[in-house]
């Protein structure tokens, strides 16, 4: 959290594979969830490829309170942009960790474990950030239940919720938990 002013600012980071569903879970938070009057912004800041892949980030700010501020941005899971995704960690005081379920992805999601791993151990206060796991796209075929995937992929020690970025299901709750855990440690900060 980084304070300016009379106001409070998070950083929350939506990470994971390429095609996860960061961006479309986003979307689908700022259309449904965020009330008109805490969007600081008309739409999404996003540079896309033509097929409609995050280039390097999306970004929108809501405003939850007159002094409090979450900024919230998805890292592009292509591997060229490696680089611009370890930026992106910088400050970052939440993290949802997108997860492709499907089965065909565990190899890709396994990599991002990794290195993810590696951006925890490089920071102590990225260690310190309040981290969910995403487990997308339960509703198609062939896919792993998050408890199981959670175990193959060594994140079980983490909060998860099994979502659907393009339905909804479950993001409003973890959005919710996510931002509450923030305001609680805020509130753990501010006393004497």
């Amino acid at each position: 959290m980084r304070y300016y002013g009379n106001k409070v600012y998070f950083k929350i980071l939506f990470f994971g594979t390429a095609l996860a569903g960061k961006t479309t879970s986003l979307r689908w938070l700022y259309s449904n969830v965020i009330p008109r009057d805490m969007k600081m912004t008309s739409e999404i800041k996003s540079i896309e490829t033509s097929f409609g892949q995050t280039l390097l980030f999306d970004f929108t700010p809501i405003q939850i309170s007159p002094h409090i501020v979450v900024r919230l941005f998805t890292a592009t899971g292509q591997d060229y942009y490696l680089s611009t995704r370890r930026m992106l960690f910088e400050d970052a005081d939440g993290i949802f960790f997108v997860v492709d379920c499907q089965k065909k992805e565990l190899e890709h999601n396994r990599e991002f474990v990794v290195e993810f791993n590696r951006y925890l151990d490089g920071s102590e206060k990225l260690r310190r950030s309040e981290i969910i796991i995403l487990y997308n796209k339960i509703d198609l075929e062939d896919t792993y239940p998050a408890r199981e995937l959670g175990r193959l992929l060594n994140l079980e020690m983490y909060p998860g919720y099994e979502v659907s970025a393009l339905k909804g299901i479950n993001l409003r709750e973890s959005f919710i938990v996510m931002v509450r855990r923030l305001l609680e440690r805020l509130e753990q900060e501010a006393r004497p």
